[in-house]
């Protein structure tokens, strides 16, 4: 049977310096590595060597350090340096990280300002502009650092402000690095986890999310939008919305999306607004976790990339968080090479020629005759289509954009670089162009005839 170790231990080079504690999962200790270095140590209870689901855990891990380590989000999470087995009392697991000092984690940082700023429980004042200023800037590094790890085809799953490590660093423009910790049982969002069906998901009290709450559910990407959401909210009104000590209470809370609408403890930096940043963290609280936006959305909100992307558009037009599954090798063409479909036209007018779009609002249709309404710049992708069919697919997680222009005229961005082409009535787009009411837009292959999930544009 597996031992714990103690100071002074030594293991495969590597000797405890500190014995942090146990978890629910793993003990943690502080060590010096083979090279002299601090490292930070951990020896894992579950999963045991013994259990049928190990050997496949530790593919797992491998794949998932291997995806954030070729990623952006590498430079947002803390470095995985060493994994092995090893016989301490019996054989056990153990991995070895970068130990990140010189900062703190939120969790720590916001339980010291309640002290300093008198706040009571989980909630503080942010009437001092220092205060308001750094709580703006640590939500955008979050949502930086969240979107990074997603964009990499991972969920942290456990997401809470204590697993948030802030490190000031005065040489970056946001003044802070980011450092998400405890990722050892987060999952990759297109492969299901190895423990599914045989241990529960790690979560935490105060910051799980409807998924973790309900049986059967797997947490993924839109599951840490949600806890982002509580963590935004909560670092930018001051409270928790849904704090509680009895977590059935909690639970209750979450599930009838009972939080208010956020009111902003201060006035968010242009060019992004008190209004649309409200409205997209009350969405994250969405019990419905395809009502939540994207990671990506919600810092583009926070930084006022998006203008009020998120106010406008009905529920149905925010993007699901968590992205999808590949399409099965051997049952749907592959994406760059879609099935072909009939070509879409435009519906002239009554006078033969389209008339340009000027409208408040205007629907994207699908075939099934489901909608989708738009009041104010939207980007597009694979989310916010996925209600339209299942080929949504073959849509890049940003595909092009509809945008009201200076004149009232909408209009279709194509991004660059896409897997498919962006097709407005069957050509594809390479800049901006004006849209007429009747247009039909698609991903696919111009010089092959293929359009996948057309979707007509009609005014409101």
């Amino acid at each position: 049977m597996a031992k714990k170790l103690k100071v002074g231990d030594e293991i495969r080079g590597y000797r405890i310096t500190r014995v942090f504690g146990p978890g629910a999962m793993a003990i943690a200790y502080a060590a010096q590595s083979p090279a002299g270095q601090p490292v930070f140590f951990k020896q894992y209870k579950s999963p045991s060597v013994t259990l049928d689901w190990y050997r496949p855990y530790v593919r797992y891990q491998e794949e998932l350090h291997r995806r954030i380590e070729e990623s952006p989000a590498r430079n947002y999470c803390v470095r995985t340096l060493d994994a092995f087995e090893a016989v301490w009392g019996g054989r056990t697991y153990f991995q070895v990280f970068e130990l990140v000092q010189n900062g703190d984690d939120l969790g720590g940082i916001l339980e010291e300002e309640h002290r300093e700023v008198g706040g009571r429980g989980r909630a503080v004042s942010l009437a001092n502009p220092r205060l308001w200023e750094r709580h703006v800037i640590w939500a955008k590094v979050l949502m930086a650092g969240v979107h990074a790890l997603h964009q990499a085809r991972v969920a942290h799953a456990d997401l809470k402000p204590d697993n948030a490590f802030l490190i000031e660093d005065p040489s970056i423009a946001a003044g802070y690095q980011l450092k998400l910790i405890d990722l050892d049982f987060s999952v990759l969002t297109d492969e299901p986890a190895p423990w599914h069906g045989k241990q529960g998901y790690v979560g935490t009290d105060n910051y799980r999310s409807p998924e973790h709450l309900t049986p059967g559910a797997t947490p993924g990407a839109a599951s840490d939008v949600f806890t982002c959401g509580l963590i935004l909210y909560e670092l930018l009104t001051g409270r928790h919305p849904y704090w509680s000590e009895d977590q059935a209470e909690y639970a209750r809370k979450v599930l009838a999306h009972e939080a208010p609408r956020p009111e902003l403890g201060g006035a968010m930096p242009a060019p992004a607004s008190n209004e649309a940043v409200a409205e997209i963290v009350h969405r994250c609280l969405s019990p419905r976790a395809e009502e939540r936006p994207s990671a990506g959305e919600v810092r583009d909100v926070l930084t006022g990339r998006a203008g009020a992307a998120a106010v406008g558009a009905t529920p149905t037009a925010g993007a699901a968080a968590e992205p999808a599954p590949a399409p099965v090798p051997g049952a749907a063409p592959s994406a760059a090479e879609p099935t072909p479909a009939a070509e879409p036209t435009a519906a002239p007018t009554a006078g033969g020629e389209p008339a340009l779009l000027r409208a408040e609002r205007i629907q994207l249709v699908g075939e099934a005759g489901r909608s989708m309404s738009l009041g104010v710049r939207t980007p597009l992708g694979k989310h916010a289509v996925r209600q339209f069919g299942d080929d949504f697919t073959y849509w890049d997680t940003e595909q092009c954009t509809l945008e009201r222009r200076g004149d009232g005229v909408w209009q279709l961005v194509p991004r660059a670089g896409t897997t498919n082409e962006t097709l407005l009535n069957g050509r594809a787009l390479t800049a901006a162009e004006p849209l007429h009411a009747g247009d039909v837009l698609a991903v696919g292959r111009e010089a092959k005839g293929i359009a996948k999930l057309p979707l007509t544009v009609r005014p409101g």
